[in-house]
C-alpha cells in the first residue's frame, strides 16, 4: 500500500470487495478450524498475489475454484494461482486454515492485540493497528475496505458477537450454534471483530428506528444497562451536529475482561472491558467517544496512518462536546478545552504525521481536539457545523487526507483556513491561544 509508517501492511495489485469468514472456534482448546474467502478485483495484470497473514496452519488455497501455489515470508502469504490474473478481473481467493490464536504484541499499540482470552472462557478481538492479519488472512490496510459476512460457530453455554447485524442463528447438531453477522457496509480490516462469550442481551431503538443490539458480559451487565441507556439521545446529538448516523446498526460489547484500560470503536459495535461499567454513568464520554468514531475513523477511514488524527481528535472533541456541552453550556466547554490546551507540551511531535511512535499519543488526541475547537469559535457555530456534515457526507464509506479535511473547510466556510491548520496541525511550537483566555476561565 505504500504506508510510510507501515511498510509491510497491506498489498497493491487488487481491491478487496468482500470477505466471508467461517470459524468453528473452540474454546475450551483455544483452537480454530476456519476458512476465509475473499472476492476481489485485480487492478493489474497478477501473477502472483499477497494477503497479510501470521500464524496458523494452512491446508489448501483455491483461486477461482482452482489449487494454487503458495509460500509465507514473516507476515506475507504470497499466492499464486493456476493462471494468472488479467486487470480488472473478478476473482476469489479461499485459504482453509486451522490453529491456535496467540495474542499480538505490536510494536505500535499500546496494549496486546488481536486474539485474546477473557476471564469466562471466551475471546475477544481488538485489532487497531495492524492486529487482524493474526487471526485471518486480509489486504489489512484501512486504505482497502470490504464488506464482511461471519459465521462463527461455538458451543452453546457461548455467545459469538461481531459487527454488522445478527442475521441468523443455525444449530450445529445438539451441542453447537453457528452466528451469521453481516457486516453490510465498507469496513477497513482493523475495526473487524470476533468476540466469543456470555452476554446478557439488550435492544433499544435510535434515531429513525435505527437497531441498536448490545452484548454486556453477564458479571457487569446489570450496572452496564444503566451507563449505556442515553445511547439513543446520544446517537441523536452527534447526528444532529455531524449528519446521520452513517451505518444501518449500531451496538455496544461489554467484554468479561479488562485490557489496560482500552476500549475501541470497532464499526457498528465498539468493545470496552469490564472496568469500563460503573453504574452510574460517570465514563460515559468515553462511550460517546467510540460512538462519535462511527462517523470519524469508521465512516471516514484514513489514507494513511500519518492522518490518525482525523479520528482520535474528532473523537476527543466529540467527547469533550458530550461531556461539557450536552448537560452544560459552550462556557462550560470552552474552559475544559482552555484546561486540556494548558496541560498541552509547549513542543512536540507535529499532529499531522507525529511519526508512527507517536501515533497515538495524547497530543495527537488533545491538541487535535484543541485545534477543532478553536476552529469552531473561529467559525461560529453554524458555519462550524455545516464543515463537519459536509466532510462526512461527502467522504461517507471513503478514505480521507487531512488535505480533504481543510479543503472541505476552506470552500463551505468562504475562508482560507489553510494558515490556521499549518499552524496547530503541522508545526512542533505550540501556539498561543488565541484572544484572552478569560473568557475560557470564567
Amino acid at each position: 500500500m505504500g504506508d510510510p509508517y507501515f511498510p509491510t501492511m497491506g498489498n497493491g495489485g487488487y481491491d478487496a470487495d468482500h470477505y466471508d469468514l467461517r470459524l468453528d472456534v473452540d474454546p475450551k482448546n483455544n483452537f480454530l478450524n476456519a476458512s476465509c474467502e475473499m472476492k476481489a478485483k485485480a487492478l493489474q495484470n497478477l501473477d502472483t498475489f499477497n494477503l497479510d497473514f501470521r500464524n496458523f496452519d494452512i491446508a489448501r488455497i483455491t483461486v477461482n475454484g482452482e489449487e494454487a501455489k503458495f509460500r509465507r515470508e514473516e507476515g506475507e502469504l504470497i499466492i499464486t494461482p493456476k493462471e494468472g490474473l488479467v486487470a480488472g478481473q473478478d476473482f476469489n481467493v479461499k485459504v482453509d486454515y486451522s490453529g491456535n490464536p496467540v495474542p499480538y504484541q505490536s510494536t505500535h499499540a499500546p496494549i496486546t492485540i488481536g486474539w485474546n482470552p477473557t476471564d469466562d472462557g471466551g475471546s475477544y478481538v481488538l485489532s487497531e493497528p495492524d492486529g487482524s492479519s493474526t487471526w485471518y488472512p486480509v489486504n489489512d490496510h484501512p486504505r482497502d475496505k470490504a464488506t464482511y459476512k461471519f459465521y462463527v460457530t461455538v458451543p452453546n453455554e457461548f455467545q459469538a458477537v461481531c459487527n454488522g447485524v445478527l442475521s441468523e442463528k443455525t444449530p450445529q447438531g445438539q451441542d453447537k450454534t453457528t452466528w451469521v453477522w453481516d457486516a453490510n457496509d465498507p469496513m477497513a480490516s482493523y475495526l473487524s471483530t470476533v468476540n466469543v462469550g456470555k452476554f446478557e442481551e439488550q435492544t433499544q431503538t435510535g434515531p429513525n428506528g435505527l437497531p441498536i443490539h448490545n452484548f454486556f458480559a453477564t458479571n457487569v451487565s446489570k450496572n452496564a444497562k444503566k451507563d449505556f441507556e442515553r445511547v439513543p439521545e446520544m446517537i441523536q446529538w452527534f447526528s444532529d451536529r455531524y449528519g446521520k448516523y452513517p451505518f444501518e446498526t449500531y451496538g455496544n460489547l461489554v467484554i468479561n475482561a479488562n485490557v489496560g484500560g482500552a476500549a475501541l470503536e470497532t464499526q457498528t459495535r465498539p468493545i470496552y472491558e469490564r472496568g469500563m461499567v460503573t453504574g452510574d454513568r460517570r465514563l460515559e464520554y468515553i462511550y460517546a467517544h467510540e460512538l462519535a468514531h462511527q462517523w470519524c475513523g469508521n465512516s471516514t477511514s484514513v489514507q494513511n496512518w500519518k492522518d490518525i488524527w482525523l479520528n482520535e481528535g474528532f473523537a476527543n472533541y466529540s467527547h469533550m462536546q458530550w461531556k461539557h456541552e450536552h448537560d452544560g453550556s459552550f462556557k462550560k466547554l470552552d474552559r475544559a478545552m482552555y484546561q486540556m490546551y494548558m496541560f498541552l507540551p509547549r513542543n512536540s511531535p507535529p499532529v499531522v504525521d507525529p511519526g508512527e511512535n507517536d501515533m497515538f499519543s495524547e497530543n495527537v488526541y488533545n491538541r487535535g481536539a484543541v485545534t477543532l475547537h478553536l476552529l469552531r469559535k473561529d467559525l461560529g457555530d453554524e458555519s462550524f457545523f455545516n464543515c463537519m456534515k459536509t466532510y462526512f457526507e461527502r467522504f461517507r464509506g471513503k478514505n480521507v487526507t487531512t488535505e480533504d479535511f481543510i479543503s472541505t473547510v476552506n470552500e463551505v466556510s468562504g475562508k482560507d483556513k489553510t494558515e490556521f491548520f499549518d499552524k496547530w496541525l503541522r508545526q512542533s511550537k505550540l501556539p498561543a491561544w488565541p484572544g484572552s483566555p478569560l473568557g475560557a476561565q470564567a
